[in-house]
């Protein structure tokens, strides 16, 4: 298998939000059934990928010291997933510089997983087609296979079903600016599933939440009013910091927010980028200096 002939490739892995998440319920393969309306933003992590000349050897490097570098890091598994995939097995340095926050319900770890079948696809001169790279990313998580697809789009079933937006809806997202903020809290997905699993009641009614996201396609619903995420009610009940500072930023600054994915991130809509100022404030006030706090636009044109 041929490859091209600049071989050292440097790809954008972008975070993601989810502006609605619902958990309609759990499946009979012990998955959970959701639908969601997720995007990338203008921020995240660089995957540099070189090809070495020894075959089969993996050097991966990362620039956050606490991201595991061995056979646990989706990175090191997505290589392995293509080279099952393609026969493909020349060796590759890769280094990530990582900058979106772990266990942060912003994708980074599936991004990056995604990146990377991108990069080997490319440097092998493209032996997959998207259908075949969004196979292989679906082995690696729910989440990966929307990575490949550098635009807003919905997620339907555990997260492998994916509807492509009309450009008219699309773009009406593309350069919203939003304020992301992190505590140094990480939330486990599997605890926020489980939790879920035990409250029934809490699943969304997957009726209700389609006929929600086709008033917003149609122009009926706006997108502030479209906002939900069936994991704030388990977060919130755990983290009572969450929706005491919700209630803040909603009464002080009259802002809309939303948690991102199983948290701990979360996000909140600039209609007026000079609100970034006063929320920042807030936000310190109740997290402390030390949160991450960080604002960019949705789209992922870097």
């Amino acid at each position: 298998m041929r490859v091209k002939t600049n071989s050292t490739m440097r790809l954008f892995s972008p975070a993601k939000v989810n502006l609605l998440l619902a958990v309609t319920g759990k499946r009979d393969d012990g998955f959970h059934d959701l639908v969601s309306l997720v995007t990338p933003v203008e921020f995240g992590d660089f995957l540099e990928v070189a090809v070495s000349g020894d075959a089969g050897s993996i050097q991966f490097t990362c620039s956050e010291s606490s991201v595991p570098l061995g056979a646990d890091n989706l990175v090191v598994q997505a290589v392995e997933a293509f080279r099952r995939g393609t026969g493909w097995d020349l060796g590759l340095n890769i280094h990530l510089e990582k900058h979106i926050p772990m266990e942060a319900g912003l994708g980074g770890g599936s991004s990056n997983a995604a990146t990377t079948l991108l990069a080997l696809n490319e440097l092998a001169e493209k032996p997959l087609e998207m259908e075949a790279l969004s196979e292989l990313a679906a082995t690696l998580g729910s989440d990966c296979p929307l990575f490949l697809h550098r635009a807003p789009l919905i997620m339907r079933g555990r997260g492998e079903q994916i509807e492509h937006l009309p450009a008219e809806v699309s773009g009406s997202l593309e350069g919203q600016a939003i304020a992301v903020f992190k505590p140094s809290i990480g939330i486990s997905t599997p605890w926020a599933y489980g939790v879920l699993a035990g409250h029934p009641s809490y699943y969304a009614d997957s009726v209700a939440v389609e006929n929600r996201l086709e008033s917003w396609r149609k122009g009926e619903l706006s997108l502030k009013d479209l906002l939900h995420n069936s994991f704030e009610r388990p977060v919130f009940e755990k983290f009572v910091a969450f929706p005491t500072l919700f209630d803040r930023i909603r009464s002080e600054l009259g802002l809309h927010l939303l948690m991102s994915g199983s948290g701990a991130s979360c996000f909140c809509l600039l209609p007026d980028m000079a609100m970034q100022e006063p929320l920042e404030v807030i936000v310190k006030d109740a997290f402390s200096d030390s949160v991450f706090f960080k604002v960019c636009r949705l789209g992922a044109n870097v």
